[in-house]
């Protein structure tokens, strides 16, 4: 751990250094005021020196001057060096999560892993400075301080140093109680942003069901429970913090009381009392500085904890050291007795299968039957438990993972869409697309003419996961993202399952345009769409069950034929309660 936190001061080492050499210039010269002070009262004051009083009052306030100007050096610096080192370990931590792989997203909450990237690491950033030159600073002036005090008076600082001793240990009981809050305090409240997040995600299926209510309930649940946690972190730090004052007004109560005893006895001068009194001041800033170090501490040290463990952690499918670019891809696929689990049940057992470049593939199936599992195998999404994918005659884990997706285009059911223009949407695998490049790939995916009709064009902004657009116009901007990219493999994967049958009848024809001299795969529920295949596989727990063109599936009177059969049923349903529907339209009209 302390080696990655050096990994980060090491870039900015000179500068750090410049600030810590500062900070003791600063720290040196409070030592130095009460010495002044010391010798007024010693010397200028007992003899009505005016002249010579006034002359180290300026000196003082020079050395005040000079004082602000260091602090305000080693403050602005300081501040930038830690700003710099928040940001770097922000965009370290975002890029390792970008690479970790699809299973590490499925086991954790969306709002647990932002958390960390935004809140932990702020509390982190404020440490960063203040940690070292807080210790430093602090250490320096309470040392300098106590060496002054056993100089001025060994009885008085003999007596300090024993507080001091009781305090510190006192100190180091609280704060192990302090850590492991803090630490809980992070966790709940990346509690609270999980839940905050899913909940704002998901806000239109909540008004859809006028849920709002339950899902204010289970938020305030997760906030009660951060609050209360919250509320023990707080009476422990108030607790600390008023030990300190405590400890403050009782070494000042000691002091007066033994300084007393000892002036009365002739034994302490009145102007080296007075000095006294002022550097034990300057001892307690410190001892107050640190307090507020220790809660920053740790939440710092509870923040970074967590980031920690996630640098740590390592993507469960990573490049060979000896992987190729998959470049010039023909298209050949092979499943090689191919065998996948997500953790329970196989649910792809000993699959065996070969596309030839160009060929259009379908795969039919029944819910969990490993369709969508397929694909995302072929993308290296998860990694195989058996068996191996071919493409082009080589095994898909000897390419790296990014020459092998930006050999493969997708185009899914459920279509991501940044909130970003129409244009950037498009352009999002090919940022360097000219514009009329753009606009070629919306026509041929039968986008242009809804885009051109939007309030900017191609320059409208869709809203958060394209909210302003419809799902038939969000598919087509996917379908023209995929045209621009021209892969040599396509992967359909439910693209047009949840669309009306007049959207799905435009989409399916782009996505035919989209599909020729190239090799396709698709998944679909609707069969209607996959009648053209060259082939259709018919998956059934995990194994090729049948094969074949559509009429040859036909013609087996198998599972395909059961399953065609009653999709044809569902449809005539469908487009028979439609047609009721726009009788029962007309007869209103009329």
């Amino acid at each position: 751990m302390i080696k990655l936190i050096y990994s980060y001061y090491k870039p900015y080492r000179g500068v750090l250094a410049l600030v810590l050499f500062l900070s003791l210039l600063t720290a040196a010269l409070d030592l130095v005021f009460p010495v002044l002070v010391r010798h007024i009262l010693n010397t200028e004051l007992p003899q009505k020196d005016v002249q010579g009083m006034l002359h180290i009052l300026a000196i003082l306030f020079v050395l005040y001057c000079v004082n602000f100007g260091l602090m305000y050096t080693v403050q602005y610096y300081g501040l930038r060096v830690s700003a710099n080192m928040e940001n770097d370990m922000r965009q370290d931590i975002f890029r390792h999560l970008e690479n970790m792989s699809f299973s590490y997203f499925d086991n954790n909450k969306t709002g647990q892993l932002l958390t960390r990237i935004t809140t932990d690491i702020t509390e982190i950033g404020e440490l960063t400075f203040r940690g070292p030159n807080d210790v430093i600073v602090c250490g320096i002036t309470m040392l300098g301080t106590i060496c002054i005090l056993f100089w001025m008076n060994a009885l008085l600082a003999g007596l300090i140093v024993f507080l001091l001793v009781v305090k510190t240990i006192h100190t180091v009981v609280i704060n192990r109680r302090m850590k492991q809050q803090f630490r809980k305090n992070r966790v709940l409240y990346g509690e609270v942003s999980a839940q905050g997040t899913e909940a704002l995600t998901g806000i239109r299926l909540i008004k859809a069901f006028a849920l709002e209510e339950q899902e204010s309930r289970r938020f305030s649940e997760k906030c009660v429970a951060y609050i209360k946690a919250r509320i023990r972190t707080l009476r422990l730090v108030a607790y600390f913090s008023g030990s300190i004052t405590f400890f403050s007004n009782i070494t000042n109560v000691a002091i007066m009381g033994a300084g007393g005893m000892l002036i009365a006895a002739d034994k302490l001068p009145f102007s080296d009392f007075v000095a006294f009194l002022l550097y034990v001041n300057l001892f307690m800033k410190p001892l107050l500085r640190l307090t507020v170090l220790t809660e920053m501490y740790q939440r710092g040290m509870a923040g970074f904890q967590r980031f920690y463990e996630i640098m740590q952690l390592q993507p469960e499918i990573q490049d060979r050291s000896d992987a190729i670019d998959c470049k010039n891809v023909k298209g050949e696929i092979e499943f090689d007795h191919v065998s996948f689990s997500y953790g329970g049940g196989l649910v792809l057992k000993d699959l065996c299968l070969k596309i030839r470049p160009g060929e259009k593939i379908a795969f039919v199936g029944e819910t969990g039957a490993g369709k969508t599992t397929i694909t995302s195998l072929l993308l290296r999404f998860y990694e195989l438990q058996g068996g191996r994918i071919l493409l082009d005659g080589r095994d898909i884990r000897e390419y790296t993972q990014q020459s092998l997706r930006r050999a493969i285009g997708l185009v899914q059911q459920d279509v991501f869409l940044f909130s970003d223009s129409v244009k950037y949407n498009i352009a999002y695998a090919e940022e360097d697309s000219r514009e009329e490049e753009i606009k070629k790939a919306a026509v041929m995916a039968a986008a242009d003419e809804f885009i051109e009709k939007l309030p900017q064009g191609y320059e409208t902004r869709i809203g958060e996961r394209g909210v302003k657009l419809s799902g038939g116009q969000k598919q087509r901007i996917a379908i023209a993202r995929a045209f621009l990219k021209n892969p040599p493999v396509l992967v359909l994967d439910e693209a047009t399952s949840s669309l009306d049958n007049a959207t799905e009848k435009l989409v399916q024809e782009s996505l035919d345009r989209l599909s020729q001299d190239r090799t396709t795969i698709t998944v679909a529920h609707r069969l209607s769409t996959i009648v053209n295949s060259d082939r259709i596989i018919v998956l059934q727990n995990g194994m090729v069950a049948e094969e074949g063109t559509h009429k040859e599936l036909l013609a087996k009177n198998g599972i395909y034929k059961e399953m065609y059969e009653l999709h044809e049923k569902i449809r005539g349903l469908e487009t028979k309660a439609f047609c009721g529907y726009g009788d029962v339209l007309r007869r209103d009209g009329n």
